[in-house]
């Protein structure tokens, strides 16, 4: 999906330890976005991207159209954009592999050691399961 302009998230919803991204409500459903599900943001001018993850409008945020996505400041900054300007962004489902990298290079230190814990357990274990066959 295609988007073209910003709008700024309340600040409740804004920070690392949240990370999404709020969809008018006629993007989210059984058949469209799934709430929660990891959405990889793109700027198609520059390149850049995110992964925040989906959420629709709780009726709290002005000006969030069809052709609009919000984002907190962490976000936009990623994606090198701003609000209220015109943008390209591109919005598709993330998929394992960038989820994954997204998560190894976090700027949210907690998220990014747990994620090398995790996947250093899961290399350590075949490795062993392997010596014990």
């Amino acid at each position: 999906m295609k988007f073209e302009n910003v709008v700024p998230l309340p600040h409740a919803d804004s920070g690392l330890q949240h990370s999404i991204i709020r969809f008018n409500n006629s993007h989210i459903g059984k058949d469209k976005i799934p709430r929660r599900s990891a959405m990889l943001i793109r700027n198609t001018e520059s390149g850049q991207w995110t992964i925040r993850y989906a959420m629709g409008n709780s009726g709290t945020l002005k000006g969030l159209t069809k052709t609009s996505v919000a984002l907190d400041y962490d976000a936009i900054c990623e994606l090198g954009v701003q609000y209220g300007k015109p943008v390209s962004l591109e919005v598709k489902r993330a998929s394992l592999i960038k989820s994954m990298h997204w998560l190894m290079t976090s700027p949210d230190l907690n998220v990014r050691l747990n994620t090398r814990f995790a996947v250093l357990g899961a290399v350590l274990g075949l490795i062993s399961l392997v010596i014990s066959l």
